[in-house]
């Protein structure tokens, strides 16, 4: 399948758009932290302030689907395969993801699963 070998950028995208996301929803929470000058801005007076911590999560998730994009687009155009399991594990957990919070980006996990599993088919040349 053609639309394996954009995977790595499916997965940028992915990332922006999650992080653009964050940025925006989690603004005033991060201009909270900076304004606690951003060390140790997620616990203040021994209490965790979980929209901290939730924000900061939020965006190094997305980060994370940036740098590993960019790795897998990297292998696949050196005529890496990925192994089955990649393509399973983000179906897998774009379902989870979805049934937890339908109103989410993992449907996103779930094609881009979909896309890799007939991909590698095709280049395996094996049955699912």
């Amino acid at each position: 399948m053609k639309a394996m070998k954009y995977s790595g950028h499916y997965l940028v995208a992915t990332g922006v758009i999650h992080s653009l996301i964050g940025l925006a929803l989690g603004w005033n929470t991060l201009i909270e932290m900076h304004q606690d000058h951003w060390f140790s801005s997620t616990v203040i007076n021994g209490q965790m302030l979980f929209d901290r911590e939730a924000i900061v999560w939020f965006l190094l998730s997305g980060f994370f689907w940036i740098l590993f994009g960019i790795m897998l687009q990297k292998a696949l155009n050196e005529g890496f395969i990925p192994p089955i399991s990649l393509a399973w594990g983000f179906i897998i957990i774009g379902m989870l993801i979805a049934i937890i919070m339908p109103v989410s980006g993992a449907y996103l996990f779930i094609i881009q699963g979909f896309i890799l599993l007939l991909g590698i088919k095709k280049n395996n040349k094996t049955p699912l």
